[in-house]
């Protein structure tokens, strides 16, 4: 048995060791970016990642359709083919929702299945939207979302009926049916099982477990509210989620609510009380029946809220970790698509694969569509597109990225798993056990008990 001063001898050198490979790290990961890219990435917008969550039918996808149109990253040519080709199946109010929804199953269906990724840019922040399925059957792929996003948006109808659809529990929708009222669209659920607890209510707490710290909740449909643009309903739905937000974790003082129509555009970019001074044809198309929010509401438009987030912490100088979220073949490489969760990757580094353990090569690093916007003015214009060719080669802590990797077998790696440095000190130690607080979902119809298998959805490092 270790006496006391033998366990303070061991202590003393284990966290030795550990400031030792804290700043050997650092070291490592800030030699990969030169002097004048870590000082213009000082300067640089925040980039953030934002998860849109909320109830099936809420319009999550219709009013990114909105944002992305608003913000003239779609020409409006492409929204009027969108809606004719909608209206040929019935589904002309989707063609805003067509934006996200590319897959010709999501558009036939009208549900969002998959993830959908775009990118948009507000005065302080670059953002990378994440529009994940609002339907109770696609939860994995909401949490894979919200598992690798910083802020998010949740999207919550305010017409009769769907936002306690969305909100209620299975006791509360069941006791409303047994008293003859009436909750979503005909058959009391919005489109889900009877019985079934809304998805407002499991984002939320799915969402605030998995690290999204900061919220908009955006109020749609309030034009289509009784009466219209009711102040009196978008108090109420205000006042009943703020506890649930509260009780879930999260800093209201974090959490914004905010008035808005998704499919007309109203209160998205601009605000009805400045869209009558405003110039732009769109901007008074968007706010046109809007003038019953502009007499009660003096806050921030949805865009406005958004440049309000604050930046998150970035862990450039930690060991290099990068959390896989997909792979395939391409050529003679690998792609793992992911993100950055702490540390630098640059082209030409050794990268270890865990828990397998192979070491791989990265050959090239692709940022996608994302705008890495270093150029400044036209006279910065040739030292700028050099910073531009230096930064795409290599992906730093919140970047979300593809690693084209050579070197190893597409079969000894997999969704999950995590790229580190390949440095042996610079792994991080490997566990059988963990210790974790376990959040229980409401109507959780069988008991957990020991021995129960789960599935477990890891490796959200930055909360």
């Amino acid at each position: 048995t270790p006496t006391k001063s033998s366990k303070s001898t061991s202590s003393s050198s284990s966290n030795s060791k550990s400031k030792q490979t804290l700043s050997k790290a650092s070291s490592s990961s800030m030699k990969k970016i030169s002097p004048q890219l870590q000082a213009h990435l000082q300067n640089q917008k925040s980039r953030l990642t934002m998860v849109i969550l909320g109830h099936v039918d809420a319009g999550k996808s219709t009013l990114m359709g909105q944002v992305l149109v608003q913000c003239g990253k779609i020409e409006k040519r492409t929204v009027t083919k969108y809606a004719k080709q909608a209206g040929e199946i019935g589904k002309a109010s989707f063609a805003l929702a067509w934006i996200m929804d590319e897959d010709e199953s999501e558009r036939e269906r009208g549900v969002t299945i998959d993830i959908a990724t775009k990118q948009i840019s507000t005065p302080k922040h670059d953002l990378t939207i994440l529009d994940a399925p609002g339907h109770a059957d696609y939860v994995p792929a909401m949490i894979t979302g919200a598992g690798v996003s910083d802020v998010g948006i949740l999207v919550v109808s305010s017409t009769k009926g769907e936002f306690e659809s969305g909100f209620d529990t299975a006791k509360s929708n069941a006791n409303k049916n047994n008293n003859g009222g009436s909750s979503g669209n005909g058959n009391g659920n919005g489109g889900q099982k009877r019985g079934h607890v809304g998805q407002t209510r499991e984002h939320i707490t799915l969402a605030r477990g998995l690290g999204v710290s900061q919220l908009i909740v955006a109020v749609n449909k309030l034009d289509a509210a009784e009466p219209s643009w009711s102040q009196a309903r978008f108090d109420e739905i205000e006042a009943r989620l703020r506890p649930f937000l509260k009780a879930n974790g999260f800093n209201l003082d974090r959490v914004q609510f905010v008035p808005i129509s998704g499919l007309t555009g109203a209160n998205v970019k601009v605000s009805p009380r400045s869209s009558s001074h405003s110039n732009d044809d769109d901007d008074a198309d968007a706010n046109a029946n809007a003038a019953g929010l502009a007499s009660w509401y003096k806050g921030k438009t949805l865009m406005g809220a958004m440049d309000k987030f604050q930046p998150a912490k970035r862990n450039i100088e930690k060991p290099f970790r990068f959390i896989s979220s997909d792979i395939y073949a391409e050529g003679k490489g690998i792609v793992v698509k992911g993100r950055v969760a702490q540390g630098v990757a640059s082209v030409g580094d050794k990268v270890c694969v865990l828990p397998v353990g192979d070491v791989a090569t990265v050959s090239r690093i692709e940022h996608g569509s994302v705008d890495i916007g270093t150029a400044s003015s036209t006279s910065e214009s040739v030292a700028s597109e050099k910073m531009d060719q230096e930064r795409r080669k290599v992906a730093i802590a919140g970047d979300s990225v593809e690693l084209i990797l050579a070197g190893i077998d597409i079969a000894r790696i997999t969704v999950g798993n995590i790229l580190s440095d390949a440095a042996p000190g610079l792994r991080p130690e490997m566990k059988k056990k963990f210790l974790a607080k376990i959040i229980i979902m409401e109507e959780l119809t069988v008991p957990l008990i020991r021995g129960s298998q789960l599935l477990l959805h890891m490796h959200f490092l930055d909360t």
